[in-house]
């Protein structure tokens, strides 16, 4: 490979290595979609899987929330 060019692995490595520092980006979602890539799991269906249960979890606190006062 030339010098400065980088390969697709090396580009998508370094965006989930910066991707933290972006400020306002949900860190949790970010951890969890750092961790399927990691795992060689990063697909679809994982995501939306990830999505939505941390979508779930984020109403349940809500609903205990809404419960105590």
């Amino acid at each position: 490979m030339r010098d400065g060019i980088k390969s697709g692995k090396e580009v998508i490595d370094e965006f989930f290595a910066e991707i933290m520092n972006i400020e306002g980006v949900d860190k949790r979602i970010v951890e969890k979609l750092a961790s399927l890539y990691s795992e060689g799991r990063l697909t679809d269906t994982n995501i939306q899987n990830m999505t939505e249960k941390i979508l779930q979890e984020e109403l349940d606190t809500t609903e205990e929330k809404d419960d105590k006062d």
